[in-house]
């Protein structure tokens, strides 16, 4: 089954979704979620649109939630860094409570005070800029399909 269109198509709307919540103040943690949520989809998305045979069956045990490992690997295949150095770095410190589901979940990582120091405006700024491109990338698979 051909899950790269499906897969893309959740993380763009994970993203604007995200994007939603933060205009409208929602719930922080919420809208970083949503974020890493879409980056998740897109980057997986992205490398079963390079070799789809290699990476379905390897998706959730390989990459699982772990984003860092998850952009490498898009890295790897497009020659080049998917996000800027400024989103990476969000990346870094917002993949950690990511992965061990902090954002979606109360936990006692709400309070303290590097939870407060945990951000993406350029993570979702760069998401947002590379949608219409991928739009476009997607919708040729789309009518490949």
């Amino acid at each position: 089954m051909r899950i790269t269109i499906p897969m893309y198509e959740k993380g763009r709307s994970f993203v604007m979704a995200g994007g939603l919540v933060k205009a409208y103040e929602g719930h922080r943690f919420v809208y970083l979620h949503l974020l890493c949520q879409g980056l998740e989809c897109i980057g997986k998305a992205l490398l079963l649109a390079h070799d789809y045979g290699k990476y379905e069956p390897i998706l959730r045990k390989d990459f699982g939630h772990d984003l860092e490992v998850l952009v490498a690997e898009v890295d790897r295949n497009a020659g080049g860094p998917f996000l800027s150095s400024q989103s990476t770095s969000e990346l870094k410190l917002l993949n950690a409570y990511y992965k061990r589901h902090m954002l979606r979940y109360g936990d006692a990582g709400d309070f303290n005070k590097e939870s407060l120091q945990v951000c993406a405006d350029h993570l979702h700024s760069d998401l947002v800029n590379c949608l219409t491109e991928l739009n476009e990338i997607f919708a040729t698979e789309k009518g490949d399909a």
